[in-house]
């Protein structure tokens, strides 16, 4: 019942369900049968959980990070590469959101800078490097030709 009443207030790992029974006195055995129980009726799934989390995840961050943040939660190493794998939004995508953020939120931020900046949000520096390199070679053909006369 107690892990029931955790998991209706928010979506919950096995790890995190385990310690938090814990947490609320219950003994091993208790709690392997609540684990089991609520496992057998189709309440706590890391697969599913480990989707979701990579698929509604509102900040834009690479794949390094949403891996480790998956591990962090109690999510196995390789399913927590595989849901991110099968992202709804590849990582390409997540950088190019999390650079227009960046610089729309800060506009005279330098290169170096944001380059950190994405680098702790978890993608990649050849990706980053890339998309910035495009990013200012972009900018330089939108600026007006100076006159030369």
């Amino acid at each position: 019942m107690a892990a029931l009443r955790l998991l209706a207030q928010r979506r919950l790992t096995e790890a995190q369900l385990w310690e938090r029974l814990g947490r609320r006195g219950f003994d091993e055995f208790q709690t392997r049968d609540a684990v089991e129980s609520v496992k057998r009726d189709g309440f706590l799934d890391d697969a599913l959980f480990a989707q979701l989390y990579v698929d509604v995840r509102p900040k834009a961050v690479g794949d390094a990070r949403l891996i480790a943040e998956l591990v962090r939660r109690g999510i196995d190493r390789d399913a927590a590469r595989l849901s991110v794998a099968n992202a709804v939004t590849p990582e390409s995508e997540r950088l190019e959101a999390a650079i227009e953020k960046l610089f729309r939120t800060r506009a005279s931020l330098s290169y170096p800078s944001a380059a950190r900046s994405l680098e702790r949000l978890g993608f990649p520096a050849p990706s980053i490097y890339r998309h910035l390199r495009r990013r200012a070679q972009s900018a330089a053909g939108a600026l007006p030709a100076e006159d030369s006369a």
